[in-house]
């Protein structure tokens, strides 16, 4: 369910992405970012890796959703939930991750593009939870 309207792709609800953007042009793992549509953005990391990100502002990001993006925008490498009041569902979460994609807040994100496999970035919730898990 879209945050203010049904249009794909789901246009954010103050018009910009700016602190997306702000975060990422401050972060020492991305070397440049550029916006290659509405909600689509090109981020190259220090690597050189060029990753598709696109930004959305859906209440509830579920495997429906991802579908829908594959199909109106083709390929991304990664989802960025831009919003406080937005999430994603853990089955999406677990289906873009077998897709090789990232599925991420903002400060998810941040934390990931640390890591050459992106997609596989565990949160720290999800961290303790396998410590929890695997103490039994």
């Amino acid at each position: 369910m879209a945050a203010r309207s049904d249009v794909f792709p789901w246009p954010s609800h103050y018009g910009h992405f700016r602190f997306f953007e702000e975060r990422m042009k401050g972060h020492g793992r991305v070397a440049n970012l550029a916006s290659a549509e509405s909600g689509v953005y090109e981020l190259t990391r220090d690597t050189g890796q060029v990753l598709r990100v696109f930004i959305c502002e859906c209440y509830s990001f579920g495997v429906a959703q991802f579908i829908d993006v594959q199909n109106q925008l083709g390929h991304v490498d990664v989802v960025i939930i831009n919003s406080n009041w937005c999430g994603y569902t853990k089955d999406a979460r677990e289906h873009c991750r077998a897709a090789q994609v990232g599925l991420f807040t903002i400060a998810e994100f941040m934390g990931a593009l640390g890591q050459e496999d992106f997609w596989n970035y565990q949160t720290p919730a999800e961290r303790e939870r396998e410590k929890a898990a695997r103490r039994g």
